[in-house]
C-alpha cells in the first residue's frame, strides 16, 4: 500500500501498471510505502514495469522458515 501524495507522474505509472496487470500498484498489502517514500515507490513501479513483474515480486520474501 502507498500512503503518500499523488502526482501526474504517478497517475501515468498507475495507468501503465493497470494495463499490464489489471490492478493498482498501491493495492498490495505486502508492499508498503509511507508518505515519505515517494521516490522509492515511483522507482519500484518503474522497475517492475521494466522487468515485467508485479511490485511485490521485486523483493520476494521466503516465508518457509
Amino acid at each position: 500500500m502507498y500512503y503518500g501524495k499523488m502526482t501526474n507522474e504517478l497517475e501515468r505509472l498507475y495507468d501503465e501498471y493497470r494495463k499490464k496487470w489489471g490492478c493498482d500498484p498501491s493495492g498490495y498489502e505486502n508492499a508498503e510505502y509511507g508518505i515519505d517514500e515517494y521516490r522509492e515507490y515511483v522507482s519500484d513501479i518503474k522497475k517492475a514495469l521494466k522487468l515485467g513483474i508485479e511490485l511485490p515480486d521485486l523483493y520476494p520474501h521466503d516465508d518457509e522458515f
